[in-house]
């Protein structure tokens, strides 16, 4: 079925202007309308002026599925990708058992085949045995390896790069597939040491967990990383950065190593948010990395509005209740639901001043789209990629509150707070998926492979 949606203000990394956007009966943008005019189509929709972007690309998503479903799984997880706006989800490899091969990136591939509702891609742990292991996997068409040099994945799918020969030797395996490696760095040596002594002195609760993870780790990490990608020649995406040191090392690093060897990410709790969070969700605000400082948050939205960051990840990262309340902070597990949130609370910075609107269209779809490799279908408003579009009321406002979040938890870190900016419809290849807050229709959603020369 065709779509038209006309009377827009169509937002591109490049421009914003009226018109509207023709996607033809194969799901892919057959058309860019300029000002007032719409084309015959089976579907025509009047925007009525509002913002009209390519559906938005979310490079950082732990759907938990297959093996952890108690969490989050393919329906349940893009409901919220889908009316949250994000039409793609690239599927960290943390499930059980995890995505660690060719053979587990098609199983996990046909879990996801008509259970979800928007379109979705793999990333894969670095396998045991590296060769041949690494390039059968990235033959399969995931979009980039995933691992850590701290903390990892809760023992689930963790290959933890602490050790700097293991860490040598995936970096030049990686750099011979000309892969692309992200990694969150720190400094486990370091954060077991804290944690040792923080619970000798009887310390809980969330800040005692983030004093364990000082910004020391992240900037220790990067240096490590930045001169073992210097080494190899490997391309690594640092995923989650989250302190001003940080920002400015890798600022650094870009200029001396190239944008396209030194990737940067941030996620949008980073950006909004400071550890004070924890005062008011409790444990629902305990996240690794940690929140930080109204400094090192200020560095946050300073790097992303000067281009050192490349995209905003939402580490959507659903745990059951169960696992995050009534327990000491040391046993609740880290992390949540980003995933209803990532859009708003991006765009509520940029209606606020702080970064225009065609850097939106850049860090939540252009960007996350070429740095892993889908730059040929999905991330813009283009002739021929995929009719992915998603139309944002710049004056809706809202309060985030458990019943806005779809993921399976039902809570957020961004609880209370207020956001404007939010989707209104959603379509992927040219179908409406979403509008007004709910689903429309079954399950369309495809996996995405990584093209392979």
């Amino acid at each position: 079925m065709s779509l038209c949606i006309h009377n827009a203000y169509r937002v591109t990394a490049s421009g914003v202007g009226h018109g509207g956007v023709l996607v033809g009966d194969d799901g892919r943008i057959e058309a860019l309308l300029d000002g007032p005019d719409h084309a015959a189509a089976d579907t025509v929709i009047d925007a009525r002026e509002r913002l009209l972007f390519a559906g938005f690309v979310d490079a950082h998503v732990h759907l938990r599925d297959p093996g952890l479903t108690h969490r989050e799984d393919f329906p349940s997880g893009t409901t919220a990708a889908a009316i949250g706006g994000v039409t793609t989800v690239m599927c960290m490899p943390n499930t059980d058992p995890p995505i660690d091969g060719a053979e587990r990136v098609a199983v996990t591939a046909a879990i996801g085949a008509g259970r979800s509702f928007v379109d979705f891609t793999l990333q894969a742990t670095i396998p045991a045995v590296l060769e041949p292991g690494m390039a059968a996997t990235w033959a399969s068409g995931i979009t980039s390896f995933e691992t850590s040099l701290a903390d990892g994945q809760e023992g689930v799918g963790t290959d933890r790069l602490d050790d700097p020969a293991r860490l040598l030797d995936v970096l030049e395996a990686a750099a011979r597939l000309d892969a692309t490696v992200g990694i969150l760095a720190g400094n486990q040596s370091i954060t077991d040491a804290l944690t040792t002594k923080l619970q000798a002195a009887g310390r809980d609760g969330s800040r005692a967990t983030a004093e364990a993870r000082p910004p020391l780790v992240e900037a220790i990490g990067i240096a490590q990383l930045v001169e073992a990608a210097r080494a190899t020649g490997a391309r690594l995406v640092f995923r989650q950065v989250n302190t001003a040191r940080g920002f400015e090392l890798l600022r650094r690093a870009r200029a001396e190593l190239g944008a396209e060897r030194i990737g940067v990410e941030v996620t949008p709790h980073n950006l909004r948010l400071t550890l004070d969070a924890v005062d008011r969700v409790g444990t629902w605000g305990q996240i690794i990395p940690p929140l930080r400082s109204a400094a090192d948050r200020a560095a946050a939205v300073a790097a992303l509005v000067d281009g050192t960051v490349d995209f905003v990840g939402s580490d959507h990262a659903p745990h059951a209740a169960f696992e995050k309340e009534g327990l000491s902070a040391w046993e609740a597990r880290n992390g949540s639901p980003g995933l209803d949130t990532l859009a708003p609370a991006v765009l509520d910075l940029a209606l606020g001043g702080h970064l225009t609107l065609c850097r939106v269209a850049e860090v939540l779809g252009t960007a996350p789209a070429r740095v892993f490799g889908l730059a040929d279908q999905k991330g813009d408003l283009r002739p021929g990629l995929d009719g992915d579009l998603v139309l944002i009321d710049p004056q809706l406002q809202r309060t985030v509150s458990p019943d806005l979040i779809k993921s399976k938890p039902g809570r957020s870190v961004f609880e209370g707070v207020h956001l404007r900016g939010w989707p209104v419809l959603t379509a992927l290849r040219g179908e409406v998926v979403a509008e007004n807050g709910a689903l429309v229709g079954p399950p369309r959603g495809r996996f995405v492979a990584r093209p392979c020369a």
